[in-house]
């Protein structure tokens, strides 16, 4: 009965009353941009050499600095060739593409694009297997280099010619920081 009588009171002094609102949650903008990136590519380095007959799984480790998705691989090298991509931690393999290409930078979609975590190394290879080799060389700015959301740390590689899902558990090289042998690449959209 009070507030019934407050409410008619309130109503011939023509009063306002306040009510209460409500703040919406402000989500912070990160620095990813969600364009897709292809950081060796995006490294602006002259490619060293092409044509090369190796027997290798040629590669690099890295590192993304955002969370994000791959989905594509591919490269720069001559012909058709298996591209895998792996966590480095435990070899666990997160997918690969057969892909085509003519000394380009060139890249084709995985059957499904795979999540990657900030802070957490991958390796994408390729398997060169005799024929259409190519390299850079990072010259005066040795490896790790970041591209980009992606730090590329070093370049891995296993002599022999390889065909199999399952990352070799050791490598010729591991941590070179001079050159990058095969090509391999990829394509990163950073969560947004």
């Amino acid at each position: 009965m009070r507030i019934t009588l407050l409410l008619l009171f309130l109503s011939f002094i023509n009063a306002q009353i306040a009510l209460p609102t409500f703040q919406a949650v402000h989500k912070p903008h990160t620095t990813s941009s969600g364009t897709p990136e292809n950081p060796l590519q995006s490294s602006g380095l002259s490619i060293a050499g092409t044509g090369n007959n190796w027997q290798y799984l040629l590669g690099h480790r890295f590192t993304p600095q955002v969370n994000g998705t791959i989905t594509q691989l591919g490269g720069y090298y001559n012909g058709t060739k298996t591209v895998y991509l792996w966590r480095w931690s435990d070899g666990y393999f997160l997918g690969s593409v057969s892909h085509t290409s003519s000394n380009s930078w060139t890249y084709t979609d995985l059957a499904s694009s795979v999540s990657i975590a900030s802070g957490t190394e991958y390796y994408v290879a390729v398997a060169i297997n005799n024929s259409g080799g190519a390299y850079i060389d990072f010259g005066g700015n040795p490896l790790p280099n970041t591209y980009g959301n992606i730090t590329i740390n070093y370049t891995a590689y296993k002599v022999g010619n390889f065909n199999s899902t399952t990352m070799p558990t050791s490598f010729t090289r591991d941590n070179r920081t001079d050159r990058t042998y095969g090509m391999p690449d990829i394509t990163f959209v950073p969560d947004s």
